[in-house]
């Protein structure tokens, strides 16, 4: 479960967010119109151990639930140790404000957040039948405001879907995915998150392909996502006045929530007598058994996300000051290295990515990140699972100027 940690956040109600060196919220002007938009952009990366452990470079292996994030081909690729014509994958991760602490989460100078109650969470599950895969994987942000003018509790939520279909060509050699990504803001009561307040929505496509030939150690990527842009949801009970605003909960909504759209890109090389892939076929559980263990994978890629216009940051948008965001594209190099120095019992992974910030006062800073996972025993959890599954224990670190991340993670080893 990754964990994040961002600040000891002030208060929603607040406007004035107290800061430590490097920049405050507090020197920008009040929102006084809903004429801008969010800028929908996640600098540092939050992902599961072997993910964050590779630095977000994983475009290339693009294996699991874990995949279908920075690659659209993510579900119909195999991983290694997958035999049987149907098979699965899911994952499930939350973070909680108890572990966000003394960090500058989004990389605009400032360590503070607008508002403090709120839960982080990720899901996403896949199915995979022969050479067809169809996942699904979701980030929500869910927010207490406090209560409105009649006593009401109100939840605000900002919830990210992504939806991919892949069909595997080539004999497993070339795999290629479409999908729908979207963006979704509520504000409703909290005792019937149907009671809707106020609704935003947009989405948009994407698209992927995963290269790894079987004659060789070398994997590449390459994934595109338009932009997406949501505006209020036609029909809802909130609209805007004559000026065009539209204001909920003391709040200034914007006039659309953004993504920016994305080119992401990668390659991965493995050194060893461990192949990176392995051919389909009827024996393919005794062939992976049968595998040596020794290996180096070396892994890169670069995510580029577009300039969103008139647009701030999300913790701007509940502290409601105007800071600008996403005035200018933003490169992310990433790289990252794996290795089992002591075979089927560690494995070790280490990385580093340069986060780039979406804020014009504030330059880019260079992220490390190191991951290990300790095989510890055998265990059929009653009859569960077979007699010779074996549990692993895992975690990672992410290390930067105003920000640490950790996360821990129990499974099974492969």
């Amino acid at each position: 479960m990754a964990s994040p940690r961002p600040s000891s956040l002030a208060r929603f109600a607040a406007l004035a967010v107290m800061v430590s060196s490097g920049g405050a919220l507090a020197d920008n002007p009040p929102l006084t119109s809903s004429n801008y938009a969010i800028d929908v952009y996640q600098g540092p990366v939050l992902a599961p151990v072997r993910v964050s452990g590779l630095a977000g470079a994983y475009a290339p292996i693009a294996e699991g639930v874990e995949g279908i994030s920075v690659n659209t081909a993510a579900p119909a690729v195999r991983s290694l140790y997958s035999s049987k014509h149907v098979d699965y994958d899911l994952s499930l991760a939350f973070t909680f404000p108890s572990s966000l602490r003394d960090t500058d989460f989004d990389n605009n100078g400032a360590v503070g957040f607008a508002n403090d109650d709120f839960i982080f969470t990720q899901l996403g599950g896949l199915i995979q039948w022969g050479p067809w895969g169809l996942g699904g994987a979701a980030s929500m942000q869910n927010y207490a405001l406090g209560q409105d003018a009649n006593g009401q509790l109100l939840n605000l939520s900002m919830t990210r879907f992504q939806f991919q279909l892949a069909r595997g060509f080539l004999d497993g050699e070339l795999t290629v995915g479409v999908g729908l990504r979207a963006v979704v803001l509520e504000i409703n009561t909290a005792e019937d998150p149907n009671n809707k307040f106020a609704s935003m929505f947009g989405g948009n496509v994407e698209a992927g392909a995963l290269w790894t030939p079987m004659g060789l150690p070398l994997r590449a990527a390459l994934t595109l996502r338009a932009p997406v842009q949501g505006g209020l949801t036609p029909g809802g009970p909130t609209t805007a006045d004559e000026a065009g605003n539209v204001k909920v909960a003391g709040l200034y909504l914007p006039t659309s929530v953004r993504l920016p759209w994305e080119i992401e890109a990668g390659i991965a090389w493995q050194f060893g007598d461990r192949p990176l892939q392995l051919p389909w076929g009827p024996d393919r559980a005794e062939r992976y058994r049968a595998l040596p263990r020794s290996k180096l994978l070396l892994t890169g890629s670069v995510l580029i996300s577009g300039a969103v216009p008139n647009a701030i940051g999300f913790d701007s948008f509940l502290s409601q000051q105007l800071e600008r965001s996403g005035r200018s594209l933003s490169i992310s190099p990433r790289i990252g290295a794996e290795l089992e120095p002591i075979e089927n019992r560690l494995q070790l992974r280490a990385g580093s990515y340069l986060e780039p910030s979406r804020f014009d006062t504030v330059g880019p800073r260079l992220h490390g990140t190191a991951s290990a996972e300790l095989r510890l025993f055998q265990w059929s959890v009653f009859g569960l699972f077979s007699p010779d599954t074996s549990w692993r224990v895992s975690g990672f670190a992410d290390v930067s100027r105003l920000y640490f991340g950790w996360g821990f993670g129990v499974g099974t080893w492969h």
